[in-house]
């Protein structure tokens, strides 16, 4: 049993690792990622990290542009693009088939509440980024999310508890979200000729959350009335910062 539970946690830590690397390389870029991505050994830890979880394959391309560019290609596509707003937004509410008729308000106290149940932190940073339904407070979320199942192997009513936390936002959140980001970051990204590098990882994205979703089903019951427990402990630092 011992052996099964080590085994448990290592996986939850992978796919934790999964969705922490797709964070990072949807946030704003910093020398620091744009090096590891001209260079690839991003892609090769993606890849790598996918291959162990789920055994599916995935080659990201290297970045091929300077930084400058790769900074302003970023801009365009995700903060301020020709008319003033970006291409393709983070954030869920700008999509109004998610909005479903509900003001955008509405949308992000879904995100807040969902966090505050499992003792997120609050962003400190400025802006869009700062917001519940920016993309990547989603996928730290459920870095967190996966963290916690694996720190709780050894109680498995725990961890299916945040199994199924993670089930329900990647179906009601982050899994909709994806459905319409991917294909419009792709677009734009074809009729903008920027480096393909950002339409594979709206792909990768996209892979990920189907591949997620797939897993959770398979170990959780398909309806399950618990709703999940509430995290007492809240996490030592800033998962946003």
């Amino acid at each position: 049993m011992t052996e099964i539970n080590a085994h448990c946690r290592e996986g939850a830590w992978e796919r934790s690792r999964a969705w922490q690397l797709l964070s990072i390389a949807f946030a704003h870029p910093v020398p620091e990622i744009h090096e590891q991505l001209t260079e690839g050994h991003f892609q090769q830890a993606f890849q790598q990290t996918l291959a162990t979880v789920h055994g599916v394959r995935m080659a990201l391309p290297p970045l091929s542009v300077d930084g400058v560019e790769f900074e302003a290609q970023y801009i365009t596509l995700f903060d301020t693009g020709p008319k003033g707003r970006p291409l393709v937004s983070l954030r869920a509410s700008a999509y109004e088939t998610l909005l479903a008729g509900e003001p955008a308000p509405r949308l992000m106290q879904k995100y807040a509440q969902f966090y505050r149940h499992f003792g997120v932190q609050a962003s400190a940073g400025h802006g869009d980024v700062a917001l519940p339904d920016h993309l990547t407070c989603q996928l730290d979320c459920l870095v967190w999310l996966t963290h916690l199942e694996g720190r709780a192997q050894a109680s498995r009513d725990a961890a299916g508890g945040y199994r199924r936390a993670q089930r329900d936002f990647v179906e009601r959140l982050l899994g909709p979200h994806c459905r319409e980001f991917a294909p419009r970051l792709s677009d734009a990204c074809r009729q903008r000729g920027f480096d393909p590098f950002f339409a594979a990882l709206a792909e990768a994205l996209d892979q990920l959350q189907a591949l997620e979703l797939k897993f959770l089903r398979s170990t959780l019951p398909a309806s399950d009335p618990r709703p999940p427990a509430p995290v007492a402990v809240r996490p030592a630092q800033n998962l946003w910062g």
